[in-house]
């Protein structure tokens, strides 16, 4: 059974029995819970739990509630058709005046200042960040390709996203422990990982989308980078000209009273989202929010966006980012039918400590980030107390499946062939030869040159490289040599020591 079958995952529209147009602001909840969703402006809602009811309902002011009976554990997709309750329809009454959805997004501006957390002197905290990244359209044609047969096991890990049905199969996993330091005058910031670990296959495409996702969103900001691009904010000073706002909804979040907005882009093809976010009454603070990059936009690579965000009211005081997910839909060419990757970054940020900077020789770093010696060599125990959320099944399964592929001798045979089409190399022990691609090679002087060479791997030492090589040509008819080493003495920053003895034949220009 696929190790993520605990997860209840359900989309859906909600439509207008009579005229089939989409229902907004529905509320989708299962019955006897508090877990649930709403309905965004195209009438569509995703939920995913681990903990669902047995029935789903939909419930809106103006239509009869209806529920559906739902199957708990598996993805599924369940349409609401409502129709108009007439009776509640002739007692609604339209008053006049301003859009209340107006008026707190208003306040919500006056108070920037306040809530958006520059406005410290110094401050620091613990975050533990999570990447993962999964191949979407995988086709069956591709699964029953000769190479992927004796892999094949590990289509039992794929799932299905909520954001637009597409199944996917995650590839790529990576967890962070970090202290950040940040102090605003002199401005400094400073990251001391603790621990890291990842498991799958990083390669140069993964490394440009983990670039992408490193994008630091601060939604008070009038515009957000992402993905190379700067997007309007939803409570940008001047929002009220790109959006339209909507009041939905009030409760108590972790036992704060707040209000319910939604937002839509009031054009289409602009840098823009569309989304929802929870204003706190009292301070005008975002509580939450979570938006989508607007579906008409023409990116590239880019074929969708999503951002999600939580706050907390930390030392009565403070409004500070807790939880930060980014997601971004990639493609490799602009046909949509073609192998892409979902690309996702969460944090989870605790333990503040305010306005107590540090000597000005702590933030000392060229790059502004300092690796412990021993943070890749963490076991399961430290993860499992240091983790801010325990992984999922799903998370847990993508290293039960990259320790499982692991296994397979021909795995290390990809590989090896891998590294040396990427980097030249063929790793034989303690050894790597190469470059291949220097094997042969012909000008003037030498007429063909023979070339053998090689380097130690890493699996002789991580921190002393030797390498050398030998050459001779058919034309000049004269041996040559090359010996040369390489000693790693710190990491943090980078510095190492190294010396060279050539006697070749060097081509200028």
């Amino acid at each position: 059974m696929p190790v993520n079958a605990q997860v209840t995952k359900i989309m859906g529209t909600v439509t207008n029995a009579g005229t089939g147009e989409p229902i907004p602001f529905v509320n989708i909840y299962f019955e006897g819970t508090t877990i649930g969703a709403t309905s965004d402006f195209e009438g569509e809602y995703a939920i995913e739990t681990f903990s669902p009811g047995d029935s789903l309902t939909a419930s809106y002011v103006g239509y009869i509630s209806k529920s559906m009976k739902i199957t708990p554990k598996i993805f599924q997709k369940v349409d609401f058709i409502l129709d108009p309750d007439k009776i509640l329809l002739d007692e609604v009454v339209i008053l006049p005046g301003e859009n209340p959805a107006e008026v707190l997004l208003r306040k919500v501006i006056e108070n920037k200042d306040v809530n958006n957390k520059k406005e410290f002197d110094a401050f620091q905290y613990e975050v533990y960040t999570k990447v993962q990244f999964d191949a979407n359209n995988i086709t069956e044609k591709l699964q029953d390709r000769k190479l992927i047969r004796p892999f094949k096991f590990i289509f039992n890990y794929m799932d299905t996203s909520t954001l637009n049905g597409k199944a996917y199969l995650p590839i790529f996993l990576s967890e962070t422990m970090s202290e950040i330091y940040f102090r605003k005058s002199p401005k400094e910031r400073l990251e001391i990982i603790r621990a890291s670990k990842l498991s799958g296959v990083e390669n140069e495409s993964i490394t440009q989308f983990l670039g992408d996702l490193n994008s630091s969103v601060n939604i008070y900001d009038n515009y957000i980078t992402l993905f190379q691009k700067n997007f309007i904010s939803p409570i940008a000073n001047f929002g009220l000209s790109y959006y339209k706002y909507y009041l939905v909804d009030s409760m108590y979040i972790d036992n704060q009273w707040c209000y319910h907005l939604m937002f839509k882009p009031r054009r289409k093809q602009e840098l823009t989202f569309s989304g929802t976010f929870w204003v706190h009454d009292t301070t005008y603070a975002i509580k939450e929010v979570e938006m989508e990059m607007a579906g008409d936009m023409n990116l590239n690579f880019v074929s969708a966006g999503m951002i999600r965000q939580e706050y907390a009211l930390i030392d009565g005081k403070y409004w500070m980012l807790t939880k930060d997910y980014l997601m971004g839909d990639f493609n490799f060419t602009k046909k949509s039918k073609t192998i892409g990757v979902y690309g996702h970054r969460s944090t989870s940020s605790k333990n503040f400590v305010f306005n107590q900077p540090k000597d000005d020789g702590f933030y000392k770093s060229p790059v502004g980030v300092v690796v412990e010696d021993d943070a890749m060599e963490k076991d399961d125990l430290y993860w499992e107390l240091a983790r801010h959320d325990s992984l999922t099944s799903r998370e847990k399964g993508i290293y039960e499946m990259i320790d499982s592929i692991k296994t397979l001798p021909l795995f290390e045979t990809y590989m090896d062939l891998g590294y040396m089409l990427i980097n030249g190399y063929y790793i034989w022990g303690n050894f790597e030869l190469g470059p291949y691609y220097k094997l042969l090679s012909f000008n003037a002087i030498e007429g063909a040159r023979f070339r053998l060479g090689g380097q130690t791997s890493n699996q002789f030492s991580n921190k002393l490289m030797l390498d050398g090589h030998v050459a001779y040509g058919t034309r000049d008819k004269r041996f040559k040599f090359g010996l040369g080493f390489l000693y790693m003495l710190d990491n943090n920053p980078r510095r190492a020591l190294s010396g060279s003895y050539l006697y070749d034949m060097v081509q200028l220009g």
